[in-house]
């Protein structure tokens, strides 16, 4: 079976760890306000508890450090170095670049201007409410966190203090169906509504639901409550499916003219609501499914199904007009740890004159990272990954165009790519390693040329985030060197792949952050991660 039930029991006897390298490693925390509840340590696997008692009865495990990609010394000291980089358009129905959605911006980028939490003393916070996470973490124009949490049926959207991780407000959203375990998707599976939202640039959350509803609610100002300011019904245009499966309107943003919003189900359907009307245009992609979420630009919307990456158009009578598909190697089945057949990635944008879609394939004996040119849908690169027959992703990329000094584009792209190949069975997922960086140069012809810039042995199933304002990629991960299951968030550098740094997180299944999404703070200086017990937050203790 590809997954089992989660089982675990409580460690009452933690304080073995005392006086262990393990104990010697704990980071700084914060004191928190005692309303919230904080992510418990102790929450164990028994392959823990039979490490933790057999270390104590025969000595430490076998596994070394230098075994650990996790775990790799640190034998320089790596100064934060800021990227020169290209901006990309801010959409100007969005909020603000780098604060808007799961993966950013309207491009789907994954970076950030900001520097992440560097220091060795970083603090380290938490809130949970038992079993769930948060799928998209947003920040408001006064930097507070905007997310909606999940325990898998029950949805509702927060509006979280950035430092204290303290609740300011929520708003129920529509729960799953008693029948949805029926369906066969499992909570750590679920794409559907509440996972993927958008903030738009009156502050207002623009939230799919179960309902196949579109909800847009307004951010509240202080010491009031979210205020739902429009609903479109959408249910009525989704694929009717057998019970109990559904179709559901997974991804929604805004068209670049702010006057329809574009949104795609899970089985295919694209569509465009009208926000003064209400009228609802769509096209089926016939037995094609989308698992990724897409981008958006002044030119149209990009979007990747399971055969095919697509832009549409709004056309002169706002009917959905496909301008071009490019087909790509769908691969000869679904890849260990892949949701579905087909891409894993999300739609990316980089560069602005002669802008490129980015993808991977799901080719085998290995996936290929696919730059296609955006206003005539070409494939201009395609670029093999990691090992045959250990190779695929279900994470978007991290993607930017160097800048010279002034801010002008150079026509070079780094990507940024990692391995979720791997047999995963919740909640232990087991991936090969690791992460790549891979440069693509435009050469006066209009032709491009591509470089393994380099490869890391660090793992991860979750999505990264790259800062360019101190040129780290952020990861989260555990070690696999110590009795306890430990997780860390580590800073990858940029420039060379070599490990910069990390700092402990926590140890047990609380801590597990099984396919979440990292998020750095606007102002920089702070990282938060979803784990399946709820939000963790890293940041430099002069914040």
């Amino acid at each position: 079976m590809r997954h089992r039930l989660v089982v675990f029991g409580l460690v009452l006897a933690i304080g073995a760890l005392q006086g262990s390298p393990l104990a010697a490693e704990q980071p700084v925390f914060s004191v928190q306000d005692e309303a919230i509840r904080t992510i418990p340590d102790a929450i164990l696997l028994p392959g823990d508890l039979f490490r933790l008692l057999w270390q104590h009865l025969v000595g430490p495990s076998s596994v070394s450090d230098l075994d650990d990609p996790s775990a790799e010394h640190v034998d320089v000291a790596f100064e934060p170095r800021a990227i020169l980089y290209a901006q990309m358009p801010q959409h100007p129905y969005m909020a603000a670049n780098h604060s808007n959605n799961m993966h950013c911006d309207s491009s789907m980028s994954d970076t950030y201007p900001v520097a992440g939490p560097s220091s060795n003393e970083a603090v380290v916070t938490s809130r949970s409410q038992g079993f769930g996470g948060y799928g998209t973490v947003a920040f408001d124009q006064q930097g507070r966190i905007v997310a909606v949490f999940s325990n898998g049926r029950r949805f509702q959207l927060e509006l979280i203090d950035p430092y204290t991780l303290e609740e300011l407000a929520s708003y129920d959203l529509p729960a799953r169906p008693w029948y949805w375990l029926l369906s066969g998707i499992l909570p750590w599976e679920y794409i559907g509504a509440g996972m993927y939202f958008f903030l738009d640039h009156l502050d207002r959350a623009v939230v799919p639901t179960t309902e196949n509803t579109i909800l847009v609610l307004q951010t509240p100002t202080q010491g009031n409550q979210f205020k739902l300011v429009a609903e479109f019904d959408l249910s009525g245009h989704v694929v009717d499916l057998p019970w109990p499966r559904r179709d559901s309107v997974a991804w929604v943003l805004p068209d670049w003219s702010g006057e329809v919003y574009w949104f795609a189900t899970t089985q295919g359907v694209v569509g465009t609501v009208e926000l003064e009307t209400g009228t609802v245009r769509t096209l089926r992609l016939q037995d094609e499914v989308i698992e990724n979420s897409f981008a958006v630009d002044a030119s149209g919307v990009y979007i990747v199904s399971d055969h095919a990456v697509y832009r549409f158009q709004n056309d002169a009578f706002g009917e959905i007009a496909t301008t071009w598909r490019t087909p790509y190697d769908r691969g000869p089945g679904v890849k260990p740890g892949h949701i579905t057949r087909g891409s894993g990635t999300s739609v990316s944008l980089v560069g602005v004159a002669d802008g490129l879609v980015l993808v991977t394939d799901n080719a085998e004996p290995r996936i290929h990272l696919l730059a296609i040119e955006k206003e005539q849908g070409s494939i201009v690169c395609q670029v093999p990954l990691f090992e045959d027959g250990r190779s695929g992703t279900d994470i978007s990329v991290a993607c930017f165009e160097h800048a010279d000094p002034c801010g002008n584009g150079l026509g070079l792209y780094s990507v940024l790519v990692e391995n979720n190949w791997g047999h995963h069975a919740f909640p232990r997922s087991r991936p090969a390693s690791g992460l790549v960086r891979i440069d693509l140069s435009r050469k006066k012809d209009g032709s491009y040329d591509w470089e393994h810039v380099w490869s890391s042995a660090q793992k991860s199933i979750g999505v990264f985030k790259l800062s360019l304002g101190d040129g780290f990629v952020y990861m989260y991960w555990r070690s696999e060197s110590t009795p306890i299951t430990t997780w860390f968030l580590t800073r990858v550098d940029f420039e060379t792949g070599a490990i910069a740094g990390r700092t402990q997180i926590g140890t047990g299944l609380g801590f597990n952050n099984w396919a979440g999404a990292l998020f750095l703070h606007p102002e920089g200086g702070a990282a938060y991660s979803t784990t399946i017990f709820g939000l963790v937050q890293v940041r430099d203790p002069e914040i």
